[in-house]
């Protein structure tokens, strides 16, 4: 059991301020955790670890202390057989009642700051989950937009394939057509050519036919004059 606060802290009287600071740390590393989950005799340790670095960090506090504790020892030399027994139990009895009701006020303390760090991580915890949330909202938003977008540019992309298709269609039609059209004109050509022959060889058929006319016509004369002398 500590009998002071240098015994609580696991240091020496004379041990520095950083090897005070060092034991706490150390200590205090040791109880939080089971602290954190509700042992309450390391809440009760740590409150008294907590006390007990408070007192001896500060130097007026800590030179108060030690010269208690010099006079507690003074008054312990001093005192006559069997009268420092009696005298240690009221003390004992007065300082465990006071001690007792401090350490009750000081577990409240503890457990209020614990509650209270309990709280702020359980409000961190859900400040996260909804961060978390959200994120996962936003990327869902994401999600169906892009889905929105890739499905107006499948519909962008299937009507430009049918406009192509239908210009193709209308092109081959087109083409269709101006085949037939060039058909006809050749099929028109080759009449026209075909009726300017005929004309010609109905021409040409007429000229014989005149200049034989004209021939026979010109024998005639002849044979008439012919006969003409002949009588």
């Amino acid at each position: 059991m500590a009998n002071t606060l240098y015994d609580l802290l696991e240091v020496s009287q004379s041990a520095s301020a950083d090897a005070i600071a060092a034991g706490y740390k150390r200590l205090h590393a040791q109880y939080a955790e089971s602290a954190a989950k509700g042992d309450e005799d390391a809440t009760n340790r740590m409150i008294a670890l907590r006390e007990a670095f408070t007192t001896l960090s500060e130097p007026s506090r800590r030179q108060r202390y030690d010269d208690s504790l010099a006079a507690r020892d003074q008054e312990v030399e001093a005192e006559p057989a069997g009268r420092p027994f009696v005298k240690l139990i009221v003390i004992a009895c007065i300082v465990g009642f006071f001690g007792i009701t401090y350490k009750k006020y000081q577990t409240a303390q503890e457990t209020a700051r614990l509650e209270a760090e309990r709280v702020v991580a359980a409000a961190k915890t859900a400040e996260t989950d909804a961060r978390l949330a959200e994120a996962e909202a936003r990327k869902a938003a994401e999600e169906r937009i892009a889905a929105e977008r890739a499905d107006r540019q499948r519909q962008r992309d299937e009507a430009m394939e049918r406009a192509n298709r239908e210009r193709d269609i209308a092109y081959g039609n087109q083409v269709s057509r101006n085949l037939e059209r060039a058909e006809a004109d050749a099929r028109r050509a080759a009449e026209r050519e075909e009726q300017a022959k005929a004309n010609a060889e109905r021409q040409k058929e007429y000229e014989a036919e005149r200049a034989l006319a004209r021939e026979k016509a010109y024998l005639r004369q002849v044979e008439a004059e012919k006969n003409r002398y002949r009588y």
